[in-house]
């Protein structure tokens, strides 16, 4: 190009040296792209010259309004009287576009043929990097000039738009990492105006990924408009990882905890989250002093070995917990609240003083809540203070207790189903008022849930509970008024059931205490879910009351998920009455989804051999009977003689009440006595010796208010049983037996439990004959005083032989806590104690006592028992010792 202005050759010259590409090249969006419009030729047979000027002013308008900077007409026509020019073509367009600071310059002419108007354009880029575009439109009349204008303006920023477009993104000098990694975080994208700004943003956020030392931008023009290049250097490749001065931690414990791996691109940022990490690790061992940092070893640019630095320092542990502010309250109360405590011997150990710096806040929210339990209802406790030393941590609560408040007394209004006294009864912060006792108020809380409750079993589902206390600030009390509104009262409109893939709709529904239709009863909806859950069908049951448009109808929602309730186990155990045993056992609970229990089962030792085939069905016919059948063989060889029964039963239940539930059955046994050593065994046993046949009929009544089938946690169990052998039903034995048999459940804080268990039980004849002794009392063993053996505790004969008792009584406090939730592992330390007794003796106040612990298992295949139990009175003048034994089946 040859330059005819001196200042533009300097200007394209100052840009070829610096190496750049111009401020013009670079703008893409229509603001920021400047345009000059030149005067127009005029040809035309009519008088049209006037046109030359106002022409361009028409196209100025039109591309201004497209959003472009138009230079002005006075500045254009300044600018042609300036470098006084008298003719246009592509060169001088070109220098005025340069001059006008402009990217782009346009200039043509108007010609009219006949009636058609032509008007022609060129549009030229002020550097010359890119050709001039011809723009022509043909318009009939003059009166169609505007939208020539229009058309023409149109053309001229699709050029200009289009040649400003990125075309293509590409990624190069990377030689580790995906071309992605930079394409899919960039947010331009093929197609988009190219704009400086945006890529250099773009460069930044490169940058801040952290795998790159340099990213540089190259642009290169193309036919189809910008093609952007990210030159990329990358990081170094970590070769290796390496842990130096970690000794309390493993080093597979600290590599495991990072983000960073081997095979991956240096990046400070991830390391840096890394080395957070591994501090936070140190912190919770008790580290709190440990520093952390890194470096690198390369022989070569491209590949690094990471070394982790850890300085790690003492292990710091509590060494006081203070809290100050503390007058009426005994501070050492106080700190019995904490899940925080102060260092001990055992530390080491235990781990007891560590600091777990997610139960500061927790802490100081159970200090709040002691307080406000007890009376004191402005108590503050701010946040805690930690100070770290070099014998160890210093942790101080600040308290402000303010004045203790007692409960002056209780009212109810608004909606009232029934007199205050009734309504009263469903509370507690009655009681502390007459005994003037201080206003707690978890109480309150209790209060309020149990009054809602106490509305929602009238029907009124959507009751709620207002309170109202009024202090009495110079004698310290308070009076609490429960404010109740009923609102409306609500039936169930539809129950439906969710989730259930085996399990039937009607095994579900004859559980549910709410149908179709009823009236909505909180306690129904609570007790429908116990006993849901206490089929032991489903892991998980939700019942969600779901509200419809009309407010007096309500929807229950019953979402379960199934488990397996099928049972195929096998298993070898030791007991002391059967030594080593083995074990099999087939068994589903949920039988064709319909709740049919089906069972085969069989057991072996060194004395004893048993098979049983079980069924039950709770529901006969959907009806509220349940019905089932028993068959078994048994083998078992006692000391003095063996003894081989097939029998049979037919058993039945039906209930008598929410939780309690009568079973009865009939039993029909063929035995054979055998191998009888006549010089030791009971006279009773020599006169049975061959076939013999046992007719009885057995009844219980069972109440049952416990929460869980397994493993319950609070409630009660209660059975009394008597069965009837021989007499009017004939066989060879007679008896009456009468068994009364206890079970209370307490639940205790950290989800612990309590556990009473007892048992009593008496035998009598139903002839002339003497029970038999295999129909008598024996004690000893897992299911009734551990520590002692088998069927050890019993009454002897002359010979010193045990015969079993007529009368039996033995108890069991258990303490029952968690080892594993996820697993199902509880454990429990245990006291027994019991006796049996013959038919002339009585209770003499004596009992053989044990104590011992265990492990329970509630596994997928069952309930497995090991327990310990070690005997603390002497049987036949010697101790019993310790016993550990092993049982898989169901807990007493």
């Amino acid at each position: 190009m040859r330059c005819t202005l001196p200042l533009i050759c300097i200007a394209l010259l100052v840009w070829a040296l610096m190496g750049a590409v111009p401020p013009s090249v670079a703008a893409a969006q229509a603001e920021d792209t400047a345009l000059v419009v030149l005067p127009f030729e005029i040809n035309a047979e009519q008088n049209l010259d006037y046109l030359g000027q106002d022409l361009p002013e028409m196209l100025r308008g039109k591309l201004r309004d497209k959003g472009f900077a138009v230079r002005s007409q006075e500045d254009t026509l300044r600018l042609l009287q300036q470098e006084e020019v008298e003719f246009l073509n592509l060169e001088r367009a070109r220098d005025l576009a340069l001059l006008g600071k402009a990217q782009y310059a346009i200039y043509g002419s108007l010609s009219q043929v006949g009636t058609n108007l032509s008007l022609d354009a060129r549009l030229v880029e002020a550097t010359g990097l890119k050709q001039p575009t011809p723009f022509f439109v043909v318009k009939e009349g003059l009166i169609n000039l505007m939208p020539a204008v229009e058309e023409l303006a149109d053309k001229v920023a699709d050029q200009i738009l289009r040649k400003e477009k990125i075309s293509e993104i590409k990624v190069e000098g990377n030689e580790i990492l995906d071309d992605d990694v930079v394409l899919m975080r960039l947010r331009l994208q093929e197609g988009d105006t190219y704009d400086p700004k945006a890529i250099n943003t773009e460069v930044k956020r490169l940058y801040q990924l952290g795998y790159f030392d340099d990213v540089r931008v190259e642009v290169e023009e193309t036919r189809e408009g910008k093609e952007v290049v990210f030159q990329v250097q990358e990081k170094p490749l970590i070769q290796a990882i390496g842990v130096k001065g970690a000794d309390a931690i493993d080093k597979d414990d600290i590599l495991e905890v990072m983000s960073t791996k081997t095979g991956a691109v240096l990046n400070p940022k991830v390391i840096a989250e890394d080395l957070k990490k591994i501090r936070e690790v140190y912190r919770k061992e008790g580290y709190y002093q440990a520093e952390v940092d890194y470096e690198l070893e390369q022989t070569d640019p491209r590949k690094a070995r990471l070394n982790v630095l850890v300085e790690e320092g003492d292990k710091l542990y509590i060494e006081d917990i203070r809290i100050k502010g503390a007058k009426v309250l005994d501070p050492g109360d106080l700190k019995d609240e904490l899940a925080l405590s102060e260092r001990g011997l055992f530390s080491w150990l235990t781990g007891r003083g560590v600091l777990k710096e997610e139960l500061l806040d927790r802490d100081a929210a159970a200090l709040e809540a002691y307080y406000s339990n007890r009376g004191f209802m402005d108590a503050k406790v701010g946040q805690p203070e930690v100070e770290y030393t070099d014998e160890g941590i210093v942790i101080t609560f600040h308290v402000k207790e303010g004045d203790r408040y007692s409960v002056a007394g209780v009212d109810f209004s608004g909606d009232l189903l029934t007199g205050k006294k009734e309504l009263a009864a469903q509370t507690q912060l009655d009681d502390a008022a007459e005994e003037k006792a201080p206003f707690d108020r978890s109480v309150l809380r209790e209060d309020i849930q149990s009054l809602t409750d106490f509305y929602t079993n009238y029907g009124y589902a959507y009751a709620e509970v207002d309170v109202q206390m009024d202090r009495d600030r110079d004698e310290d009390t308070v009076r609490v008024s429960y404010n109740l509104r009923k609102n409306q009262k609500v039936y169930v409109r539809r129950v439906t059931i969710e989730g259930n893939t085996k399990t039937r709709d009607n095994v579900i529904r004859r559980e549910m205490r709410l149908a179709d239709g009823d009236m909505f009863s909180g306690a129904a909806l609570r007790r429908s879910n116990v006993r849901l859950q206490k089929l032991d069908y489903f892991e998980k049951v939700d019942i969600q009351t779901v509200p419809t448009s009309d407010r007096e109808r309500m929807d229950l929602v019953v979402q379960v998920k199934e488990k397996s309730t099928g049972m195929l186990s096998a298993g070898a155990g030791y007991s002391s009455v059967d030594s080593v045993f083995l074990s099999g056992q087939v068994k589903e609970r949920n039988l064709f989804g319909k709740g049919y229990t089906a069972s085969l089962q069989g057991t072996f030792s060194g004395s004893r051999t048993r098979y049983d085939l079980d069924f039950w069905n709770p529901h006969l016919y959907d009806s509220p009977l349940g019905a089932g059948t028993n068959v078994y063989y048994v083998t078992r060889e006692y000391d003095d003689y063996d003894k081989n029964s097939i029998g049979g039963k037919v058993k039945f239940g039906y209930p008598l009440g929410e939780y309690t539930r009568l079973f009865w059955n009939y039993r029909l046994e063929k035995y054979t006595l055998d191998e009888i050593d006549e010089d030791e065994v009971d006279e009773d046993i020599l006169e049975r010796e061959g076939e013999n046949w046992a007719s009885a009929v057995y009844a219980s009544i069972k109440r049952d208010t416990t929460n869980r089938r397994l493993n319950p946690s609070k409630g009660t169990v209660n059975t009394l049983s008597v069965e009837y052998a021989g007499g009017l039903i004939g066989g060879d034995d007679d008896f009456v037996k009468f068994i009364y048999d206890t079970s209370f459940y307490q639940p205790l804080p950290f989800e612990h439990i309590f556990h009473w268990h007892a048992q009593v039980g008496h035998v009598m004849e139903n002839s002339d004959d003497e029970v038999p002794d295999f129909e008598r009392f024996y004690l000893g063993g897992m299911d009734d005083v551990r520590g002692y053996p088998g069927r050890e505790i019993s009454p002897e004969d002359d010979s010193g032989d045990e015969i079993g008792g007529h009368t039996s009584f033995f108890t069991n406090f258990e303490y029952l806590f968690p080892l594993s939730d996820e697993l199902g592992l509880m454990g429990l330390v245990f006291f027994d104690a019991g006796d049996t007794w013959a038919k002339d003796e009585s209770f003499d106040g004596e009992l053989y006592k044990a104590v011992g612990a265990g492990v329970r298992w509630y596994s997928p295949l069952g309930p497995l028992r090991l327990e310990y139990g070690y005997g603390l009175d002497e049987i036949d003048g010697e101790t019993s010792g310790g016993h550990l034994e092993f049982s898989v089946g169901q807990f007493f």
